[in-house]
């Protein structure tokens, strides 16, 4: 059986972190609901409160009711921080990396994220895997990279599952089969699948379709690449349209194929596109199911951005 398309191990996971700096997102610090005005909002952070601290941080970082003020708002942090609050040791840590309202320091970087990470904060676990897999701020490190990572699986961050399945499920530069373990691979993707994660899903369907770490079963991996093409994920699009192309898991329909196919060359998909153009130069479908095949395309990329609105 064929390798289908599978998602790079640091890549397209769903990320619900605050200022996660080994990543690169956007950087953010969270409100907290407290239900203060401003100006009691100021004397409880003023009093110590961590949480108020955290509020008022995020206010100067957005410019909510105050000119926006880094400085102002990296000073606030550090006070929370500095009570063990792990949100706020996170997002001081985003600002050290980026230079943001103090001076650029990787050092205190990792140091705040560690703080929060030995804390027990999976997100913060999750992102000292990142540091040690990119060699950011750290010595690169995979086995430490993976220890960590395994730290937030196992209270289920669905980031951390989706990554630890895809490293042990395909071989990637410059690591090469060096983890590939295919039962370690399943045991996470499946949590990261039920719980959203849509790369997950596609590979969860890899893992199916070629027997890694389950037995082989064509009508899984069919369910799972639908799940995640039916949400945008243009992988599992191409995968889909070639269990379509070749009847495998689901009945043999081209026009499926070739829709499938062309949702996915539409992402930049190197193997959606391939088939797709295949199809067309070898005129595989009628002009009348053509016409409907592109119709489908139509009507999902429609769907698709009525459901962003």
């Amino acid at each position: 059986m064929k390798i289908r398309q599978n998602e790079f191990f640091i890549g397209a996971a769903r990320f619900a972190a605050v200022g996660i700096l080994a990543l690169g997102l956007p950087l953010c610090v969270q409100a907290q609901d407290t239900n203060l005005s401003f100006s009691a909002l100021q004397a409880a952070a003023d009093k110590g409160d961590p949480v108020a601290q955290l509020e008022l941080a995020a206010d100067y970082a957005h410019g909510t009711g105050v000119p926006q003020d880094y400085a102002k708002a990296a000073d606030y942090l550090r006070r929370a921080a500095e009570q063990g609050n792990t949100e706020a040791e996170m997002a001081l840590g985003s600002y050290y990396g980026r230079g943001r309202g103090v001076p650029k320091n990787m050092g205190l970087a990792i140091q705040w994220y560690r703080k929060a990470a030995d804390q027990g904060n999976a997100v913060a676990q999750f992102a000292m895997g990142n540091f040690y897999a990119t060699g950011r701020g750290v010595i690169n490190d995979m086995l430490q990279a993976i220890q960590w990572w395994q730290k937030a699986a196992a209270q289920n961050q669905i980031d951390a599952q989706t990554v630890l399945g895809e490293l042990f499920l395909i071989p990637k530069p410059p690591y090469g089969t060096n983890y590939l373990n295919y039962a370690e691979a399943v045991r996470w993707l499946r949590p990261a699948a039920d719980a959203g994660s849509i790369s997950a899903m596609n590979n969860l369907g890899v893992a199916y379709e070629n027997g890694y770490g389950v037995t082989s079963d064509l009508a899984q991996a069919a369910k799972w690449y639908r799940q995640a093409a039916e949400m945008g994920n243009a992988n599992a699009q191409a995968n889909l349209g070639l269990l379509y192309m070749t009847g495998q898991g689901v009945p043999m329909d081209l026009v499926q194929a070739y829709k499938w196919f062309k949702l996915s060359s539409i992402q930049n998909s190197a193997l959606g596109t391939h088939h797709c153009e295949e199809m067309e130069s070898n005129q595989s479908l009628k002009p009348e199911q053509l016409a409907q095949a592109e119709q489908m395309v139509r009507d999902f990329l429609s769907q698709q951005r009525q459901k962003s609105m």
